[in-house]
C-alpha cells in the first residue's frame, strides 16, 4: 500500500489510509510522542484553531511536549485569538514558567483576558511603549486576582507573555503589526522565503545572551515592543520557546520556512507540522501563524 504524508491516494480505500507520524528531524528522540498518565491539573493535551478574515488567514497550535505527555504532567503552553470590528486582529500565546506549579493557570489567564484590555491599549496607543506596558500591568492584575482566587502565590501562576495587533490599514496595501512581549515567547517574520527574528535575545553588557526569564506578573514593567508591516505574501509567527529553541538549527527552520512559503496548510497539516520531533527538543510548542493574501 502506498502511502503519501497520510492521505489517500487514487484507488485506495479510506479504510486503508494510515496517518503520518509527526516529521523527525536528527536523531529519533528518546522519549515517546505518546500521551502517558493523565495529569492531575486536566487540560487538552493539544488545540487546533484558525480562521480566514479576508485578507488574512491564520493557523494556530499548541501542542504538549513529549516530557509532559511521558510523565502525565499538564501542558503549560496557551494561546488565544481575538478580532475586533473586523479590522484588529489580537493573536497571543503564553508559556508558563517551567518550574512553577500553577503557570499552565497564568498562561491561560493571560491568553483569556488580553482583549478585555484592547480598548485600553487602543485609546492610548499614540504612545506605544506606555500603552504596551498598561496593557501589560493589567494582564499582571488579573493573574494575580486569579493567584488569590487558588489561594496561591501570584509567583507560582508566572508566565511568558507575547501578544500582537494586526491593523488593516486604510490603502489596503498591508497590515500594521505591533508585537509586544514579557519574557521569551517571540515572533518571527516570513519574508521572501526566510524567516527572521523580530526580537533579539536579552543580553549582557558584554553581548553574551541572557539565561534569565521575565514573565507576568511579577515582570510587567519589562516588555519589549516591536512592529513591522506585513505584505502580500508575508506570513507572521508568534511562538513560545518550545519552537523558537529549535529553530536555531538551520535545517528545521528553513524546512518551516519551505513549508509556510506555500501559503496556509490546512489544519491537520498545520499540526503536524508543529508537532515534529527532535531530539532534546521535548519541551510544550505553541505556535500562531497569521499569513497576509
Amino acid at each position: 500500500m502506498e502511502q503519501v504524508q497520510g492521505y489517500a491516494t487514487p484507488g485506495i480505500g479510506w479504510e486503508e489510509i494510515v496517518p503520518a507520524e509527526p516529521h523527525v528531524f536528527g536523531r529519533e528522540p528518546r522519549l515517546p510522542s505518546q500521551p502517558g498518565p493523565l495529569p492531575v491539573f486536566r487540560r487538552p493535551d493539544s488545540e487546533i484553531d484558525g480562521a480566514d478574515l479576508g485578507g488574512l488567514t491564520v493557523r494556530a497550535a499548541s501542542v504538549r511536549g513529549d516530557m509532559h505527555r511521558h510523565y502525565g504532567t499538564v501542558r503549560q503552553d496557551a494561546m488565544g485569538l481575538w478580532q475586533d470590528n473586523d479590522r484588529i486582529l489580537l493573536a497571543c500565546v503564553a508559556d508558563g514558567v517551567g518550574s512553577k506549579q500553577l503557570s499552565h493557570i497564568g498562561a491561560a489567564t493571560a491568553c483569556e483576558v488580553a482583549r478585555e484590555h484592547l480598548p485600553g491599549f487602543l485609546a492610548q496607543a499614540a504612545d506605544l511603549e506606555r500603552a504596551a506596558g498598561c496593557f501589560m500591568e493589567n494582564i499582571a492584575g488579573d493573574i494575580n486576582t486569579r493567584a488569590a482566587r487558588e489561594a496561591a502565590t501570584p509567583d507560582s501562576l508566572s508566565t511568558t507573555f507575547l501578544a500582537t495587533l494586526i491593523e488593516d490599514l486604510p490603502d489596503q496595501s498591508r497590515h500594521h503589526v505591533t508585537v509586544m512581549r514579557v519574557g521569551d515567547s517571540t515572533a518571527w517574520l516570513l519574508r521572501e522565503g526566510v524567516l527572521s527574528p523580530l526580537f533579539r535575545p536579552r543580553g549582557d553588557d558584554d553581548g553574551l545572551v541572557s539565561t534569565s526569564t521575565c514573565a507576568l506578573p511579577r515582570d510587567a514593567d519589562r516588555v519589549e515592543v516591536q512592529t513591522e508591516y506585513l505584505h502580500s505574501g508575508e506570513m507572521l509567527l508568534l511562538c513560545t520557546d518550545g519552537l523558537s529553541n529549535p529553530m536555531r538549527a538551520p535545517e528545521l527552520c528553513t524546512r518551516l520556512a519551505t513549508w509556510w512559503s506555500e501559503g496556509p496548510p490546512s489544519l491537520p497539516e498545520f499540526f503536524r507540522q508543529v508537532s515534529f520531533r527532535k531530539r532534546t527538543h521535548d519541551d510544550d510548542r505553541t505556535a500562531v501563524c497569521v499569513w497576509r493574501a
